[in-house]
């Protein structure tokens, strides 16, 4: 590096005083704004591609504090960084780092707003944070840039309190290190800030600017151009792996079944057991079960001769040296000179050619795979060799719920009701999680749009109008850290689309009075008004260590609701956990009468117990099936359904949900204990609405208001494939995902949700 002597320091610092703001124009003249002329202050285009702790994206450029006068220069400037490296680029400026180390919450920010692209792993996001004082650079794996210096890049600017020449300074370091012409490499000793080298160098810059263009232009088409050969090469040797049409299915060789048959639910789900173990001799059950598509009797020896390897395939011992012929012809296609296009296709056709010849050998094989791997399965029988369909599997998983000395054709006619209900409450699931961005609110969400009404159309329009009225009045809500897109939801839920005005107002003035956020959206919610309301409610609120919300419904519920809770709350501490005990008797206290609610809930539990249902979380759920107008034994068949379409459904992260789905009253906008319409305005509330949706809103927020416990339940750890698994996207404030925003327009297309974004270095100022 280049050292100065003292007098030369001095003299170069004196003139950098001078020239600083000349420095920041010719940063922006000479590349760092877009090509085409823009006017002095241009009107940015509103977006939001997600949020985390409070912090809006709006952007490539974000400006929470608003330091800057004119934000869409510093976008116009990431933007054309973008388009000539390809990486995607997020800067942010914020108050503070909400208590985290600054490292550490960048590289949370990068990965909630899905910054970067989940396959190239490039992404780059630069923090300012103000109260710190420190600018931090964070990445994704495959892209190492010099954080300190592009951090010290805008120091001296910093200093003097000229954010908008620092923040164009850092993008032109983030610019000239994807170009390989900025080293880590600074050195305080000089006394010089590297802000102000930048500026000196800068017509330096300019000189070669037009030919850099040029050269970075060329080599992002053919980095381009690599790339789009590389995906077409991909695609040809895709198509050496067989397809579902080309593999064997039982249902190809099933035998047709008899007419139904019947037998006592019991028999027929003991001989499913012994199936399953590889034993079954009960023939009247066993055709029983075949009649009623419990099981299949497959054809064995078709199912063997039509899976075996053809003999001219096995003979010809040509698959080697196919395999190895593909792999060389692949590499020489991806060889050819980037320029050379002839050379490129007459190499693509001789890979085709051998992937056409090699092919039959790889469908052969997996044909010979998949039929060893169907006929493992298959039990030996008095009736012929069968298999367990994926409805006598359910059947089996939901069998506690059924009496034992049912007909087994009455208890799958109630079973496939279910699973068909079930089904069609997921088939909206999935179409709700297409159309709302992905976020840690999606699942709440999605549920309750699901439970709002069959048609997803309107569904989703009815909710977006409360969502776009909320959003509008709701930047103090986004600057607590609270999440507009889930209050919009529990508006909608009870009955409050024409109340969110009413709920700001609340919210908005229980803030003014000194409460924390997660206070003050419980008491607008709760319709607690007054300070004397919210004081006689926080009263009785610690007291009975419950939250808010349970406490207004139990008074509003009956005048004893308080003491039939303690009532209720010190029976239930012989059987379920203090956390668990406080939130069932608060809901059963609300939904049965005193009398009954204990002996209700010790049916419901034992019910999901018997399903293989366990923990806190189960105990809770078990509350839901105590007031479900059905029983708790049709809610525990009702819930076995739910929980085995959600299982074979698209959707990993919605498993939770599954009580309120399957609850019978839950829906319409309907009061989930009595199935009647929840009346509207603010203070009128279904509370197992706010159960499973109102802890969503809070989240990161540390108030905790008795529901955090229940959802660290590890019982939501185990594998998805179990009772209690796919529990994902929940929980802490610290996994959100909020990438992948459906906002497009401008030149901020919105990230691709890519993840993995570690510390790159920073430095103070």
């Amino acid at each position: 590096m280049l050292r100065l002597g003292n007098a030369t320091q001095t003299t170069i610092i004196f003139a950098m005083n001078r020239v600083r703001n000349l420095g920041v124009l010719l940063l922006v003249a000479f590349g760092l704004v877009a090509a085409s002329p823009a006017p002095a202050v241009a009107q940015r285009e509103a977006v939001d591609c997600g949020g985390y702790q409070g912090v809006v994206c709006q952007g490539y450029f974000t400006d929470e504090v608003g330091v800057v006068d004119d934000p869409q220069r510093i976008e116009d400037a990431i933007s054309r960084v973008v388009g000539n490296y390809g990486n995607p680029i997020a800067v942010v400026v914020v108050q503070d780092s909400r208590g985290a180390n600054p490292a550490d919450f960048a590289a949370d920010l990068a990965n909630a707003w899905g910054v970067g692209d989940p396959a190239e792993e490039d992404g780059i996001l630069v923090l300012v944070s103000l109260d710190e004082r420190r600018t931090e650079v964070v990445t994704q794996e495959n892209i190492s840039v010099p954080g300190s210096a592009i951090a010290g890049s805008a120091r001296s600017f910093f200093s003097a309190g000229d954010f908008e020449g620092g923040l164009l300074a850092i993008v032109g370091a983030v610019e000239q290190s994807l170009a390989g012409n900025l080293i880590d490499d600074t050195d305080d000793s000089t006394g010089i800030p590297f802000g102000y080298i930048i500026a000196l160098g800068i017509a330096g810059f300019f000189v070669f600017s037009v030919v850099g263009q040029v050269v970075s232009k060329r080599r992002t088409a053919r980095k381009m151009r690599r790339k789009e050969r590389e995906r077409l090469i991909d695609g040809d040797l895709a198509g050496l792996e067989p397809s579902g049409a080309d593999l064997p299915r039982y249902a190809d060789f099933a035998i047709e079944p008899p007419a139904p048959t019947d037998v006592a639910t019991s028999d027929a789900v003991k001989t499913l057991w012994q199936i399953a173990s590889g034993s079954a001799s009960d023939e009247t059950a066993l055709t029983s079960l075949w009649s009623l598509d419990l099981i299949d009797v497959i054809d064995r020896d078709r199912l063997i001769g039509t899976t075996r390897e053809p003999l001219e395939l096995r003979a010809s011992e040509e698959r080697p040296i196919l395999e190895n012929a593909v792999q060389q012809a692949a590499d020489a296609a991806l060889s050819v000179d980037i320029d050379d296009d002839a050379t490129f296709a007459s190499e693509r056709r001789k890979l085709e050619r051998l992937i056409a010849s090699l092919r039959p050998h790889r469908v052969a094989a997996a044909r010979r795979r998949t039929g060893d791997a169907l006929l493992a399965e298959l039990t030996p029988t008095p009736i012929g060799h069968v298999v367990t369909t994926t409805l006598g599997a359910g059947l089996v998983e939901a069998a506690p719920g059924f009496p034992a000395d049912a007909p087994l054709s009455a208890s799958v006619a109630e079973y496939r009701a279910a699973l068909s209900e079930a089904d069609a409450k997921v088939q909206r699931l999935e179409d709700l999680y297409e159309r709302l961005p992905q976020s840690t609110a999606r699942p709440a969400i999605a549920a309750a749009l699901a439970d709002l009404e069959d048609n997803t159309d309107s569904a989703v329009s009815r909710y977006e109008s409360v969502r776009k009225a909320l959003d509008a009045k709701a930047a103090g809500l986004t600057a607590d850290g609270l999440d507009p897109a889930a209050i919009a939801a529990l508006l909608l839920m009870n009955r409050n689309e024409a109340n969110t005005q009413e709920f700001l107002d609340a919210y908005q003035g229980h803030r003014d009075r000194g409460f924390g956020p997660a206070e003050a959206v419980e008491f607008a919610l709760a319709g607690l008004m007054t300070d004397g309301e919210v004081r006689r409610a926080r009263a009785i609120t610690e007291r009975l260590d419950l939250p808010i919300s349970i406490t207004v419904g139990l008074l509003n519920r009956r005048d004893d609701g308080p003491e039939v809770y303690e009532q209720l709350r010190d029976e239930l501490a012989a059987y379920t956990t203090t956390e668990s005990a406080r939130t069932i008797a608060g809901v059963l206290a609300m939904s049965l009468e005193p009398s009954q609610a204990l002996r209700r809930w010790l049916e419901a539990r034992s019910a999901l117990h018997e399903l293989g249902l366990v923990g806190s979380y189960a105990d809770v759920a078990a509350a839901f099936g105590a007031s479900d107008p059905r029983g708790p034994r049709r809610f525990a068949v009702a819930y076995a359904a739910q929980r085995r379409a959600l299982a074979d459904s698209s959707i990993d992260d919605a498993d939770r949900f599954a009580p309120e789905l399957a609850h019978a009253g839950t829906s319409g906008q309907q009061d989930s204990w009595s199935g009647r319409p929840i009346p509207g305005g603010i203070g009128s509330f279904d509370p197992f609405t706010f159960f499973f949706h109102h802890w969503v809103i809070t989240r990161g927020v540390s108030d905790s208001f008795g529901w955090e416990p229940i959802y660290r339940d590890a019982s939501w750890s185990q594998d998805r494939g179990s009772w209690w698994g796919g529990g994902g996207g929940f929980g802490s404030s610290g996994g959100s995902s909020w990438g992948g925003s459906s906002w497009s327009g401008g030149s901020f297309g919105g990230f691709g949700g890519g993840g993995g974004f570690s510390s790159g270095g920073g430095g103070g100022w």
